[in-house]
């Protein structure tokens, strides 16, 4: 008995496999459907910008490791993309993004910039886009790990259930709301608003604060839309944002794109928006 009880313990305990991602909500897409049969790593900590996080020597060891990398868009992703291939030659880069049309990040702002020709990357802000972005992970899933096909589509075959009673929610609040605006520090919610008929105003869309004149005319068109309610964000500056609330009466919310706890978050913001 005690023989069998050292060979029992002695034996190895299997890794689970690494899977890397850039955010922590694709995290909670894949864990979705993949449950806890893989390690999956967000190489961007919680709190740290896409736009400005540096890769640290300590994440080396976890890239090396890693099976695939579900990129996503987000500018974190072409400043490492070389030193990540470098660390790990064998590492495939799996863009989530596949299914999906991208517009202009300006397309959705009051604003324009030099940032017109880039790609909004918010798609997993928008639950009509996440159907896709599951049904990316379903396939790479599949193809890495064939023996457990049975279980991975039976887990998407239930989180695309939950995607679309989260979508129905959401449509029908917004269907009994009079509100259809909001005002946001950055433009991160541009795939959300075009799903759900909405218009986003964003303050800025270069990180920098607006100047006076730009100020004064948010404060008309959001007069003009009845928006009373302004997001801010951890990543983002605050300052011109808490000033329009002053001006318009409107309350400060703060919300995190970023947040790993997708379901709640998102139904968060369309409450917010809709005073539902």
């Amino acid at each position: 008995m005690k023989l069998l009880f050292f060979v029992l313990f002695a034996l190895p305990i299997l890794a689970k496999e690494t899977l890397l991602v850039s955010i922590l909500p694709q995290k909670y897409f894949i864990d979705q459907i993949a449950k806890d049969r893989f390690e999956v790593i967000p190489l961007i900590p919680k709190g740290a910008s896409p736009a400005t996080y540096s890769l640290k020597p300590s994440q080396l060891l976890q890239i090396k490791k890693a099976r695939l990398y579900f990129t996503i868009g987000v500018p974190f992703e072409r400043a490492w993309k070389d030193r990540i291939s470098s660390a790990n030659p064998k590492l495939r880069l799996v863009d989530s993004t596949k299914y999906i049309r991208r517009y202009p990040i300006t397309e959705h702002t009051y604003q324009k910039n030099r940032e017109k020709e880039l790609l909004d990357p918010h798609v997993w802000l928008a639950p009509n886009l996440v159907t896709q972005i599951a049904r990316m992970v379903l396939e790479e899933l599949v193809r890495l790990d064939p023996a457990h096909q049975e279980e991975y589509l039976d887990n998407y075959k239930a989180f695309i259930a939950k995607i679309a009673q989260i979508d129905t929610q959401i449509f029908s609040m917004v269907l009994h709301s009079h509100t259809k605006a909001f005002l946001i520090s950055h433009p991160s919610l541009g795939y959300f608003a075009r799903s759900y008929g909405l218009k986003q105003l964003a303050i800025e869309t270069g990180g920098k604060e607006p100047k006076m004149a730009q100020l004064m005319r948010l404060i008309q068109t959001a007069k003009e839309l009845g928006i009373r309610v302004i997001f801010i964000e951890p990543q983002f500056p605050q300052k011109s944002a808490r000033f329009l609330a002053k001006k318009l009466g409107a309350k400060v919310m703060r919300i995190d794109p970023l947040a790993q706890d997708w379901e709640q978050n998102i139904l968060r913001i369309a409450r917010a928006i809709t005073g539902s």
